[in-house]
């Protein structure tokens, strides 16, 4: 019965090791200058760099992929030319004039404390400069979830 116990705590580690951290809040800088986001509202928001997830988040989850170094958290953020959100399910191809930095974080309710939902940036530089921001929350409300993107970065169509 010993070795059998033995067994089972060891498949339970590989298979807990195997499943990616589920992030609170991290910075990390990706080699791709071209990227792709696919935004469901009700769901998630995915960067991928035309074939592999580069991040994604949920209501409740945020990854960013190992292919990414992390890097410290940005002091600022310059988030000016963004466009109006938007709302509806969608996908876009951006291109970077510089390897693009993730930030992704939690969304905290103001009433309860808890995870309200996740923020997923998109920039460039030390200033991280946004090209995509986007939010992922209260689920079921049908416009708190929203996207933005810098136009003269991202063209819709992807």
């Amino acid at each position: 019965m010993g070795l059998l116990a033995v067994c089972l705590f060891a498949a339970a580690t590989v298979a807990v090791a195997a499943t990616p951290p589920v992030l609170r809040t991290a910075t990390a800088v990706c080699a791709t200058r071209v990227f792709t986001v696919s935004f469901d509202p009700k769901r998630q928001v995915v960067v991928t760099d035309g074939e592999r997830a580069l991040a994604s988040a949920t209501f409740t989850a945020r990854t960013i992929s190992s292919r990414c170094r992390n890097v410290a958290n940005p002091k600022a953020v310059v988030s000016s030319g963004l466009g109006k959100p938007i709302r509806a399910k969608i996908a876009f191809r951006c291109l970077a004039s510089q390897p693009i930095r993730i930030h992704v974080n939690p969304i905290t309710s103001g009433d309860t404390g808890g995870i309200a939902g996740s923020s997923l940036l998109v920039g460039i530089g030390s200033r991280f400069r946004v090209i995509v921001s986007a939010v992922i929350k209260n689920k079921g409300e049908a416009l708190a979830s929203r996207v933005f993107r810098a136009a003269s970065y991202c063209k819709l169509g992807a």
